[in-house]
């Protein structure tokens, strides 16, 4: 508030300076060079510069008593009291400084004074407060827009926490799943997994708090993921991962690519008793970045189109990160197997929100 009230006197002081010296070259004009340039500034500046307080108070008294809806009659009985008190003023002005400014070499009576002052002023300071009324409802929209944001911000995180909190316990669940899976059968294959298990654990809590995560940060719960299901599946389960390292700061949605992989796994992998693969490649394109989760299962990935926890999640919280600057594609066949494309803004740790 300080800083917009400074910012307001300054401007008001450079406006009504610059007045000040077009009224002194208007003069100078108007009276052909016959009457001293320094004369001239020195009247016209001094009428000029006490107009600056005079502004400011009516920017002031605007805010006070702003012309509204309900309120008109009031505020303009208001404001043309604000008017009178300066019309009065100005007159007052006039005759404390006329010995030292020299605006008039006799100075007139009050009726005469009062009489120049209406009808120099009264337009002047009604042009003023229509000019507040403009700065006041331009200052109020500003505020409407930026609690409009601040507001769809909170909106979107708190849908964001919403979905994410949905991926931690099932992520996490199916997790211990697997592990009960092998512990009666394989007891140190299930202590594997469950040292994987930690690791996903330790970066859910750590990134609990926070929207990003780098890409690097993502594939390692990947693979901690990925550890998990291989001891769980075996040689059924082959994974390859195609990134530039280059790439690994670049940041990308938490929990973005895990439950991509932990739907391949379930829905094309886990089904079949033949031996499946998925490939999850990251690429660069000018400043796009490109991801893809492809399994050649026979296309069960999205059995059930946009379901639950899988890519349905991913495109909601997709659209709350990146509105419509995202591509989130689902091609699948029975020949090919289901790849997920994913096309995001490339964003290094600096320019994420």
């Amino acid at each position: 508030m300080q800083r917009q009230t400074a910012l307001t006197w300054a401007w008001a002081s450079a406006w009504w300076l610059l007045t000040g010296l077009v009224w002194t070259g208007q003069m100078y004009e108007a009276f052909s060079g016959q009457v001293a340039s320094s004369y001239l500034l020195r009247t016209e500046m001094a009428k000029a510069v006490l107009w600056i307080p005079l502004t400011m108070f009516l920017i002031w008294w605007v805010g006070r008593h702003p012309i509204e809806r309900g309120t008109t009659i009031r505020s303009i009985g208001w404001l043309a009291l604000a008017v009178a008190g300066i019309i009065v003023m100005r007159a007052v002005c006039v005759a404390s400084f006329n010995p030292w400014i020299g605006w008039h070499a006799q100075l007139p009576g009050w009726p005469a004074l009062l009489r120049t002052s209406f009808l120099s002023n009264l337009l002047t300071a009604w042009m003023i407060i229509g000019v507040a009324h403009a700065l006041l409802f331009a200052r109020r929209e500003r505020l409407r827009q930026q609690q409009h944001a601040e507001l769809h911000s909170q909106l979107s995180q708190a849908r964001f926490e919403a979905l994410a909190a949905r991926l931690d316990p099932h992520f996490l669940f199916n997790a211990l799943h697997s592990i009960s899976e092998v512990m009666h059968r394989d007891v140190a294959a299930a202590d594997r997994m469950v040292v994987g298990l930690g690791g996903l654990l330790r970066q859910s809590i750590d990134g609990a708090a926070t929207q990003h995560a780098t890409l690097g940060e993502q594939i390692e719960l990947l693979e901690d993921y990925v550890g998990i299901e291989q001891v769980r599946l075996g040689a059924r389960l082959r994974f390859y991962l195609d990134a530039d390292e280059s790439l690994y700061s670049v940041m990308v949605p938490r929990l973005l690519l895990q439950p991509l992989v932990e739907n391949a796994i379930r829905y094309a992998i886990a089904p079949s008793v033949e031996p499946g693969s998925i490939r999850v490649t990251a690429e660069r394109r000018e400043n796009r970045l490109l991801l893809k989760v492809c399994d050649d299962g026979s296309g069960g990935a999205i059995v059930l189109p946009g379901q639950g926890v899988g890519l349905a999640s991913a495109r909601a919280r997709l659209q709350c990160l990146f509105g419509d600057d995202f591509r989130f594609q689902v091609e699948t066949s029975p020949a090919s197997g289901t790849c997920v494309a994913i096309d995001l803004p490339l964003q290094r740790l600096s320019e994420a929100v």
